[in-house]
């Protein structure tokens, strides 16, 4: 969704979570590298033009994981140079979400006893990849060294409408192939709702297996 790929070199310095957080950035970027979103360390990168945007650390709320970010708005209102996401159409990018209210409404229909499951697919932006054409443009700088991105990464403004594409899809095959009644998602996340007279073992175990 990058309208323009050839961009001059620009290295953009990292956010101060990142520094405040030193170890989480060596661990995480050694599990996205070992599990192959992310390609490196190098001392030079193999690209002639490359974007480096800042990395930072993100804290889930409830959950308390952290997450490696990538800035791909920076640099921020310059007038020099675009980010990359200056270059994703935000149109495109729109999404609307489930609501609850859907859950509730599927919750009534079966009645009492309604039977649930839930699951969520791990590492979800980083199951689709980025076009190689592109890849210059998601480097990241660490300890002087340079990686780049080839998954989906955090940060990038088309991420979330890309995945949610491959979700609807996940949903339409759990309903039309394997006759599950009613399926949510909301992006990673996925929950079933069935009467209580039918197998939820038999749902758990089918959309555990595709994803």
């Amino acid at each position: 969704m990058v309208s323009k790929t050839e961009l001059p070199t620009v290295e953009c310095k990292n956010l101060q979570s990142a520094f405040r957080n030193p170890d989480s950035v060596d661990i995480i970027i050694k599990q996205e590298v070992d599990k192959g979103y992310l390609v490196g360390p190098f001392k030079k990168l193999p690209f002639d033009r490359y974007r480096v945007s800042p990395i930072g650390i993100v804290e889930g709320k409830y959950s308390g994981k952290k997450r490696l970010i990538v800035d791909l708005s920076s640099p921020h209102e310059s007038q020099d140079h675009f980010s990359i996401n200056d270059l994703i159409d935000k149109e495109q990018c729109s999404l609307s979400y489930v609501k609850i209210d859907d859950a509730i409404n599927a919750i009534k229909e079966f009645g009492r006893l309604s039977i649930l499951n839930k699951a969520d697919i791990a590492d979800a932006f980083k199951q689709l990849g980025i076009k190689r054409e592109q890849h210059h443009l998601y480097c990241i700088k660490w300890r002087n060294l340079y990686y780049y991105y080839v998954r989906l990464c955090f940060g990038s403004r088309s991420s979330p409408k890309i995945f949610d594409n491959l979700s609807v899809a996940i949903c339409w095959i759990a309903k039309n192939n394997y006759n599950i009644p009613v399926i949510l998602h909301l992006l990673d996340d996925f929950l079933t709702v069935q009467a209580s007279d039918t197998s939820g073992d038999r749902t758990m175990a089918l959309i555990t297996f595709n994803f």
